[in-house]
């Protein structure tokens, strides 16, 4: 299962050439339509639990915590068709954008933030400043900020991940969904939280997994499993309502045609 990328053209933020950009305060969220998942900090599980269903993921060497939004690749069943984010919690992969961090070769090397040119909340006539007078606007200042926090959130939330994958803590599991319709979907590539396992484990393995928060969260992830009924209602709902304009579309031809 990947990571859904929501970036068209990112650029690095330069205050000469960005000096009169500005972003609608408005939030449309069309640009994340198609964003099936998004990597998540362990902080933010508490939230997310109580919408979506969690994963765990490896991408190359790294374990990540993951939202899934939608049974399909390319779906988010969480914005509807005017661009509004239905879901209570937006998180904070999403809440960014058309920010992103980018950090250099080094650890120790500055973060560089990049945008996104093409999103549709920037223009050069309305909305707040990301400069003023040639300096960081508190609008900017506060979205930077927020990168910073979330850049070192996910870095110590992969690092938890990792303590439960070296336990032995996670296995892979897929995924299967039918439909009243008999569309069939299976989800693979996904990583779990196996407390068949935990047993397994020495008191000393279990109490250091506890101390860090690791165990915390994998049993955040376990209990968001019921959240895939959640989804499979959207995917039914979303399906309804497809097939009624069709219905419709189809008995205006017939009218237009008489």
């Amino acid at each position: 299962m990947p990571i859904m990328q929501i970036y068209e053209r990112p650029v690095a933020l330069d205050r000469n050439t960005h000096q009169t950009l500005r972003i609608n305060s408005k939030r449309n969220f069309d640009f994340a339509g198609t964003c099936q998942t998004a990597i998540l900090a362990a902080v933010e599980m508490n939230q997310a639990i109580k919408e979506f269903p969690v994963v765990f993921i490896k991408e190359n060497d790294s374990y990540l915590p993951l939202a899934i939004f939608g049974l399909q690749q390319s779906q988010n069943l969480f914005v509807d068709e005017t661009g509004l984010w239905t879901a209570r919690y937006i998180p904070a992969f999403i809440r960014r954008y058309p920010f992103v961090p980018a950090q250099g070769q080094k650890n120790d090397d500055p973060m560089t933030v990049y945008i996104d040119e093409d999103a549709a909340c920037l223009n050069r006539e309305s909305g707040e400043p990301l400069f003023i007078d040639g300096k960081n606007s508190p609008l900017l200042d506060a979205t930077i900020q927020l990168l910073e926090e979330y850049k070192s959130q996910t870095d110590a939330t992969q690092l938890l991940v990792k303590q439960l994958a070296d336990a032995g803590l996670l296995s892979e599991k897929t995924a299967n969904f039918k439909f009243d319709d008999g569309q069939s979907i299976n989800l693979t590539g996904f990583l779990t939280f196996d407390m068949e396992k935990l047993a397994e484990l020495t008191p000393d393995i279990i109490y250091n997994l506890v101390k860090s928060g690791a165990l915390h969260i994998a049993y955040l992830q376990a209990s968001s499993w019921d959240n895939w009924n959640q989804l499979i209602n959207l995917q039914a709902k979303q399906a309804k309502i497809i097939a009624e304009k069709n219905t419709a579309a189809a008995a205006e031809q017939s009218v237009a045609l008489v």
